[in-house]
Formats: structure tokens, C-alpha cells, sequence
């Protein structure tokens, strides 16, 4: 652009940058993959697929309530989506944030489960065989 004139785009962005009410921090990636979580205090475990996840937050679906606050161990598998070897996956640990209820006018059983990520470990079946 020339000196002097003013970009119509960068007034537009800069808008709607000020109205979303957006507070991640994080990119998030819209990933339907298997995952199974555990909650940490009394094992109890259920089996789902996520939804989206970052490096620090994951949205997931599954057939069984987790309360809020609850701390949870999350295994993501990772070569269904051809993001690693067979036998690769995610290992984590968090904090639910927030549950979803079921939706009255589905027959999909699942609740939508919010988790903070506060650590984690990407394990490759080539580690596993060592």
C-alpha cells in the first residue's frame, strides 16, 4: 500500500477483534480423535472422540458425567488422524472447566466436556518398544 492511504481490512479486523468476547489464548484445532479419560480421584473411566484441542484446552464427547473441577488423565490416540505412528498418543493431565448436558433432541448420548490441559506427554510407539 502507498503512504498515506489507510487499509479498509485492518479497520474491519481490528472491529470485530474488539466485539468477540474470545478468551483463549491458544489456537485450537477442530480434531475428532479416540480418546479415554479417567478421573484421577476414583478411576472411574469412559471412552469418547474430541471435538477440538489445543496445547492447553480440550473440548470432548463422551457417555458418562464428569463434574466440574474434577482432575482428570486423558489418553488422545494419535494415528487414527495420521499424526503418528500406530500406537501413538497423547498422554495428559487436567481439570474439567466446564460440562455440557446432553441434548434433548439427539439420540446421542454424549455430554460435552470442557478440560483445562496442564500437562502432557506425546508417546510414540517407538518409546513403547523400548
Amino acid at each position: 500500500m502507498e503512504a498515506g492511504l489507510v487499509n479498509p481490512w485492518t479497520n474491519t479486523v481490528e472491529a470485530l477483534r474488539a466485539m468477540t468476547t474470545e478468551r483463549r489464548h491458544h489456537c485450537r484445532y477442530d480434531l475428532s480423535l479416540p480418546l479415554t479419560v479417567r478421573r484421577a480421584d476414583t478411576g472411574q473411566a469412559a471412552e469418547g472422540h474430541t471435538r477440538d484441542i489445543s496445547s492447553h484446552g480440550i473440548y470432548f464427547l463422551i457417555p458418562a458425567e464428569f463434574p466440574s473441577g474434577c482432575r482428570i488423565d486423558l489418553t488422545v490416540s494419535l494415528a487414527r488422524a495420521g499424526l503418528g505412528e500406530a500406537g501413538s498418543y497423547v498422554a495428559a493431565r487436567g481439570r474439567v472447566v466446564r460440562v455440557e448436558p446432553r441434548s434433548r433432541n439427539t439420540e446421542d448420548p454424549s455430554i460435552g466436556v470442557a478440560a483445562v490441559i496442564e500437562s502432557y506427554d506425546i508417546i510414540r510407539s517407538s518409546q513403547i518398544a523400548s
